[in-house]
């Protein structure tokens, strides 16, 4: 799978050519430049509305809505780290040739080029990560794989370049990229998805319920009547978190996510998940699924009459088990003795929009609570706990002089990703490889969730698990209509 040949990166000049332009393929309907034509003159101070503010007070007069895409189990350096290595920006933090892991059977296992697109799933659990962290050493990552599948183990060095994720490096072309950002605990998805959305988990290691309350950022956003919506395709990861009541006003489908953008009718807050166990980029699953899928939803914001309005995160629960160099920090928690200060490791992260930065690498260090604090300066909320109180807001990434003059940033140029069916449809893209048995059984690759499904939506119809292979081709069959996707040879 690679994108069709043409420019793939931009500089200054190109953005700022890219200002007047339309821009995404086959154009943008009703989507003209950024910068309001309703304002007066630059200069007439006294008439522009913008020109006297700054900070949060301007982002709030030019952001009212914000779209969070969590994606799966891939960390920073599995991603990106061959901005560095392969392209030579030494603006990024990431790899270099030297770096390894040691093999329990053979020789230290440095980093590589990979071409297993379909890799069964490295280990990633709190005590696993622990041991692959080694007390800041970073150098377990081979050795944990390596106790549970050592045909495959070195393949947690393995790293992906721009081939393999266009759409990834071109939103990190012309936007911003984060390569300072941490999942918010050093374990696996539960926890990371807990504090995304309550700046906590109540105390738990691992993929199950706490037992003391979390109240969620969402519940607060109802109290103070601003608008939310949790978009996704065969299954609400959302509902793990019991003090979110399922309903069908917050909780909708990507068939509303389009029409919504569409439409210009998006709330203030969007969550979008990706469709579990198909294109969420957690192995087995195929990168191109998850391009295909961010494609998709970048683009309904890009052609949205809402779009100079809105904000894009796009980030990844947990690091999945795969190598990252840099030792984590700790950050402030209320759980601290417990061990829940300490950050887990870098995961890909863009901030994409026309308010951000342009082909900027921010340094900051984030974790996903950095959503939260966010949010809770846009609506003016507390925080939930001491994590999001200290969490850095992002307030870094904005463009504040663009905001001003109104000269924000037009979509990017996606080109076209090209796959062929087997790589689209490939079995062992959405099955468990090496070892057949009981996770076989669940369509999302996620046992836990699954049953946290069975028990909070029995019979209800959003759950949609049993429509994945519809929704995955209607997805499909979408991004075909929107030119993101070229589709070679027969099933």
């Amino acid at each position: 799978m690679s994108p069709p040949s043409g420019p793939t990166t931009l500089d200054r000049r190109d953005l700022l050519k890219a200002a007047g332009a339309t821009a995404l393929v086959g154009g943008l309907p009703g989507c003209g430049p950024t910068a309001d034509s309703a304002l007066p003159a630059a200069g007439d101070e006294t008439a522009d509305p913008y020109a006297s503010l700054d900070g949060w007070d301007l982002i709030r007069a030019r952001v009212d809505t914000v779209v969070i895409v969590m994606m799966e189990n891939r960390s920073f350096d599995h991603y990106f780290g061959a901005r560095l290595l392969v392209e030579g920006d030494s603006r990024i933090d990431g790899l270099l040739p030297e770096m390894s892991n040691p093999h329990p059977a053979g020789d230290p296992v440095a980093v590589f080029p990979t071409d297993d697109f379909c890799l069964e799933d490295p280990p990633h659990s709190w005590n696993s990560s622990h041991d692959q962290f080694n007390e800041g050493n970073n150098d377990g990552f081979v050795r944990e794989f390596y106790d549970r599948y050592p045909s495959v183990a070195a393949e947690a060095m393995g790293y992906w370049t721009r081939d393999a994720l266009p759409v990834f490096y071109r939103l990190a072309d012309h936007f911003t990229i984060c390569d300072q950002w941490f999942c918010s605990v050093m374990s696996s998805t539960w926890p990371n998805r807990f504090y995304a959305s309550c700046a906590q988990n109540g105390g738990v290691q691992g993929n199950s319920f706490p037992t003391d309350p979390c109240p969620a950022i969402y519940n607060r956003l109802t109290e103070e009547g601003i608008s939310w919506a949790s978009y996704y395709g065969n299954a609400p990861f959302l509902i793990i978190i019991p003090e979110v009541i399922p309903d069908g006003v917050h909780f909708k489908s990507y068939e509303d996510l389009f029409a919504d953008a569409e439409a210009g009718t998006l709330p203030q807050v969007v969550l979008v998940d990706p469709i579990f166990g198909k294109a969420d980029d957690h192995p087995p699953a195929h990168p191109v699924a998850g391009q295909v899928f961010v494609a998709s939803v970048y683009d309904a914001l890009a052609r949205s009459p809402q779009w100079d309005r809105t904000l894009l995160i796009i980030t990844y629960d947990e690091h999945g088990g795969f190598f990252d160099h840099v030792p984590p920090p700790k950050a402030a928690d209320d759980r601290a003795e417990a061990g829940f200060d300490q950050l887990g490791f870098r995961v890909p992260t863009l901030v994409v929009g026309p308010w951000v930065k342009a082909d900027h690498v921010s340094h900051v260090i984030r974790d996903h609570s950095s959503i939260l604090a966010l949010l809770e300066q846009l609506h003016g909320l507390p925080p939930l706990t001491a994590r999001d109180a200290a969490a850095d807001d992002l307030l870094e990434v904005f463009d504040l002089e663009a905001m001003r003059t109104g000269a924000g940033l037009q979509p990017v140029v996606l080109d076209p990703i090209m796959a062929d069916e087997d790589e689209l449809f490939a079995e062992e893209c959405v099955t468990v490889r090496l070892a057949p048995g009981p996770r076989d059984r669940f369509i999302t690759h996620q046992p836990e969730l699954e049953a946290a499904m069975d028990r909070r939506l029995a019979g209800s119809p959003l759950d949609r698990r049993d429509q994945t292979e519809a929704i995955w081709n209607a997805l499909l069959d979408h991004a075909s209509r929107r030119g993101l996707l070229v589709r070679k040879g027969p099933r």
